[in-house]
């Protein structure tokens, strides 16, 4: 996956202002699983297509914008057919901007600037839809089905359940146990360099909790800038309360 672009995330705000390569093996966790976290706009292009060469750049630079809020997927159709057919682009460029797992909003052509930024705010403003993924609406159901995906080292599937969690006396632990369940969900989309947070993300995985709060502590000043410590620290206590 190649990285085009990064624009450093506020501590515990996914990262947006990103261009990133994805294929039929990684469109999944990049576009779908990361679009639970923020918008994903798609770009399916080929190398011979005229009109993509002059829409590409123009969402490159939108993308990459300091204000952005969403990260920016290009898919080449031209070696990644399985999922353009599953996608159904019968013409290209196609563009499509996913929030949720799920499309809200594309367009097929070249557009000049003023009109795909437009198209971009459009898309934005729209209403969230729901998560496909299933979980209780009880919130002590939920919340079991979300320490076990934890156990289990599921940071996209804990996040999902935890950031869309219904009202109830269960919520502040969700809250507490959110912080946890996106850092592994980090760690996945490759969001997090893999050489400062890997012991971490592994013991937590690992159910260590004692040797994850070790790691915390062992954190250079400068990396305390990309992770919420303390959010992470409530966050494995409270796991250590549940065992």
């Amino acid at each position: 996956m190649g990285l085009f672009g990064f624009l450093k995330k506020d501590k515990g705000e996914p990262r947006s202002g990103v261009v990133i390569d994805v294929t039929d093996s990684t469109f999944k966790r990049q576009v779908i699983q990361r679009s639970h976290k923020m918008p994903v706009l798609v770009d399916f292009w080929a190398t011979w297509c005229r009109p993509c060469q002059v829409l590409g750049p123009i969402l490159e630079d939108l993308a990459l914008e300091p204000q952005s809020k969403f990260t920016l997927a290009k898919l080449n159709t031209e070696y990644n057919q399985q999922t353009a057919r599953q996608q159904q682009i019968q013409s290209i460029p196609a563009v499509k901007m996913f929030r949720n797992g799920q499309v809200v909003d594309d367009f097929t052509g070249a557009r000049p600037g003023g009109l795909v930024k437009r198209f971009v705010n459009k898309s934005l403003e729209k209403s969230l839809p729901a998560p496909k993924i299933s979980g209780s609406s009880d919130p002590g159901q939920r919340l079991v089905q979300a320490r076990r995906h934890l156990a289990k080292g599921r940071g996209f599937e804990a996040y999902v359940l935890l950031d869309n969690f219904p009202e109830g006396a269960e919520q502040a632990e969700a809250q507490r146990l959110l912080p946890v369940a996106s850092l592994l969900f980090d760690m996945d989309l490759g969001d997090l360099p893999a050489g400062k947070y890997e012991a971490l993300a592994e013991a937590l995985r690992k159910r260590k909790y004692d040797t994850a709060v070790t790691e915390l502590a062992a954190l250079e000043v400068s990396d305390k800038d990309e992770v919420d410590v303390e959010a992470l620290e409530l966050g494995i206590a409270a796991l250590k309360d549940s065992r």
